[in-house]
């Protein structure tokens, strides 16, 4: 190996590492903007929750179908583009543990998409995901929209998704139901133990409270699964450069080698030259 085709390999792995500090710096970008609305994203769903858990216990006349009749459609989050290690892979792994034969399989995220077809999971309909937080809001009409189609289908009763967060620099993939309401879960809380004077008679109330879950569980899923997602692909991209930098040095100390071994050679065919005049 000649120290020039060394020099060469070391000029690619330097491009390559400017690649993966760019990518670096994109994800960590998408990690705090994400960050920043995550806690407030969760406390307002969490508020939700509260008030109709407080509409709940107050006014027992509100009643809901059995929970568990009817089939599901499952919306599941991933990934649009790859290089995030073994995010989408996690998500299609634990998928094959709890998907049913009869589920509805609502698919977001390209690279998602490319996963569970590897564990031959039958896709029901699929969308295209957020690849920046201010991409968001451009997909979440659509989605929206096209997960409402499949739920309003008589045979579908159950509404969950599932996706993957960040907690306490631990990524968990989470699965919760958003319609109907866990009225069970609603029970268990603690609301105000005072009844207030309501405007609007309280169905009404309870209608309009389930829309914006809806609508906050889904700008949630994305949320989190875009944090995610980033958080999966910075350790990836982590790694990456420090194999790249161990590789360069690795790839310099060769280098230095057979240079010294250029200078000797040079130094006894001069030596070798002055023995023969």
């Amino acid at each position: 190996m000649s120290t020039k085709s060394i020099e060469q390999k070391v000029k690619a792995f330097e491009d390559i590492h400017d690649i993966v500090n760019a990518m670096k710096a994109y994800a960590g970008l998408n990690i705090r903007k994400t960050e920043e609305y995550v806690p407030h994203v969760r406390t307002y769903a969490k508020n939700i929750s509260y008030a109709m858990a407080y509409l709940f216990s107050h006014f027992p006349s509100i009643t809901m179908p059995q929970r568990h009749a009817g089939k599901r459609v499952l919306v599941a989050f991933g990934s649009e583009q790859g290089l995030c290690g073994a995010y989408n892979e996690r998500i299609a792994d634990y998928m094959d543990t709890v998907v049913n034969p009869e589920d509805y399989i609502f698919v977001i995220g390209k690279r998602l998409k490319s996963a569970i077809e590897q564990h031959k999971l039958r896709i029901t309909a699929f969308m295209e995901s957020a690849v920046s937080f201010d991409g968001i809001r451009d997909v979440m009409e659509t989605s929206l929209s096209k997960i409402m189609d499949i739920y309003s289908r008589k045979d579908i009763y159950n509404l969950t998704v599932l996706f993957t967060s960040v907690i306490k620099n631990n990524a968990e993939i989470a699965m919760e139901q958003i319609l109907p309401p866990d009225i069970e879960a609603l029970e268990i809380m603690e609301p105000l133990s005072k009844k207030t004077l309501m405007y609007l008679n309280p169905e009404q109330i309870f209608k309009k409270l389930i829309e914006e879950r809806l609508y906050i569980s889904i700008y949630k899923c994305y949320v989190e699964s875009l944090r995610s997602e980033n958080w999966y692909r910075l350790r990836r991209m982590d790694s990456a450069s420090e194999n790249i930098l161990k590789n360069i040095s690795d790839l310099k100390t060769v280098q230095r080698y057979v240079r010294q071994e250029d200078i000797t050679q040079e130094i006894l065919e001069i030596l070798g030259g002055s023995r023969l005049v």
